[in-house]
């Protein structure tokens, strides 16, 4: 049976091609015209997630409009894989919704050891 929560939380956090050239490419979550203002405080740890992947040289967030900007190198990797990536940081942060709800605001460090776990055993396969 589908669980609702993670198929609505699917729903609203695709990523959309904005923009792309070879090196750069510029996404935007479907569902949303700006970043909450709260989330501003959690981007670093969305950087460090996708620059787990190698070959990308820089993430660059822009809150107003709600756009994220990769820079990487074209002889490392190519746009299909950098957008799979994307889809299994988020696949990776919903599967663990319920740890970070739980543990998130008394137990951050947990949480963050535990999604570095699993993104670096991910990564390995994109």
């Amino acid at each position: 049976m589908i669980d609702l929560k993670k198929y609505v939380l699917k729903h609203f956090t695709k990523i959309k091609v904005i923009r792309s050239a070879p090196g750069r490419i510029r996404l935007k979550l479907a569902s949303s015209a700006k970043f909450p203002k709260q989330s501003s405080k959690y981007m670093h740890y969305l950087e460090e997630a996708i620059t787990m992947l190698d070959g990308v040289d820089k993430v660059t967030f822009n809150n107003v409009i709600g756009t994220i900007l990769i820079e990487y190198n074209i002889n490392i990797v190519y746009e299909a894989k950098i957008l799979k990536w994307m889809d299994t940081i988020i696949e990776t942060g919903i599967d663990n919704f319920d740890l970070i709800k739980n543990y998130g605001a008394k137990n951050l460090s947990y949480v963050e050891k535990k999604l570095k776990q699993q993104l670096g055993e991910a990564v390995k396969y994109v």
